[in-house]
């Protein structure tokens, strides 16, 4: 229980201090972005063996880095709907979990601005602390994305990642993202 306080009072302080960065720093941008997977791995039901499940969710995210960097940074905060297929049918097996994640994005492409188009390798690390179950996870994802610039601030997106998820085990599967994004700068 004091963890997630001090997780609380940790993720309220990052937002709340970027907001009061001076407006030199402000470079990146802002985004939301849709989330549907799959992932496998032990079962979260007491009668044990493996489970499937479709993961479907949203969420928004801060980029972080100047419009020209190759490199940057984001902070994505999500809500995930994790549905047990093997209870759908049963009226069951649905576990609700805000996500928090830090992670970067490289461009492959050079010259971000001047491009109608991109390619981009993501990568991020996040831990659930906000379950239904009261069981935690830590994930990492990892995958190729593709933006395309409508104009000079706005970005399209979509990444399809591989997911690895711990809890109590491993669980992995893919995962796809679908969103738009802000440039600040």
């Amino acid at each position: 229980m004091r963890a997630m306080l001090a997780l609380r009072r940790t993720l309220l302080a990052l937002i709340l201090g970027s907001l009061l960065l001076p407006a030199s720093a402000m470079a990146g941008g802002i985004g939301g972005f849709n989330l549907t997977g799959f992932h496998f791995g032990e079962a979260l039901r007491e009668g044990g063996g493996v489970g499937r499940w479709l993961d479907e969710g949203g969420g928004v995210e801060i980029v972080l880095g100047s419009e020209d960097s190759r490199i940057k940074g984001r902070i994505r905060f999500a809500y995930n709907a994790i549905i047990d297929l093997d209870l759908v049918g049963d009226g069951g097996g649905v576990q609700h979990a805000g996500v928090f994640s830090g992670g970067a994005m490289v461009e492959l492409l050079p010259a971000f601005e001047e491009t109608k188009f991109g390619l981009y390798i993501a990568v991020d690390v996040g831990v659930s602390p906000l379950v239904t179950n009261g069981r935690a996870f830590v994930y990492l994802d990892a995958g190729p994305g593709v933006r395309a610039n409508v104009d000079e601030r706005l970005s399209l997106f979509a990444e399809v990642t591989g997911w690895l998820r711990y809890e109590k085990g491993f669980y992995g599967g893919p995962m796809i993202f679908l969103g738009a994004r802000v440039l600040l700068d």
